[in-house]
């Protein structure tokens, strides 16, 4: 049975106009399954202090409504990271978890 979550959803614009407002922010990256070729797959949750947790979606809408976006390692979580991340560096664990550290 799923766990129920209090979440919000955010596209990419919304993560610009963040960064764009200096708003302070931090992600995280959940597995969610895996390609039929056995690669991981992940989504991304945005966090900001006193708000829901804020699970990407794709600013195309379907019939369904919003639909998570989600990522493989190589090359779309590293570049989506690096270009909409927080800024800490992504460490992968045995299972294919994945944290962030900081930098330095």
């Amino acid at each position: 049975m799923p766990i129920a979550r209090n979440q919000i959803l955010i596209t990419i614009d919304g993560v610009k106009d963040l960064s764009e407002q200096g708003i302070a922010f931090r992600c995280r990256y959940e597995l969610v399954g895996f390609t039929d070729d056995g690669k991981p797959r992940y989504q991304c949750i945005y966090l900001r202090e006193g708000e829901p947790e804020a699970v990407l979606v794709s600013t195309r809408i379907t019939p369904h409504g919003p639909e998570p976006r989600y990522f493989n390692i190589w090359p779309g979580l590293f570049k989506h990271h690096l270009e909409f991340g927080d800024g800490r560096d992504l460490r992968f664990g045995p299972d294919y978890s994945i944290t962030l550290e900081e930098r330095g």
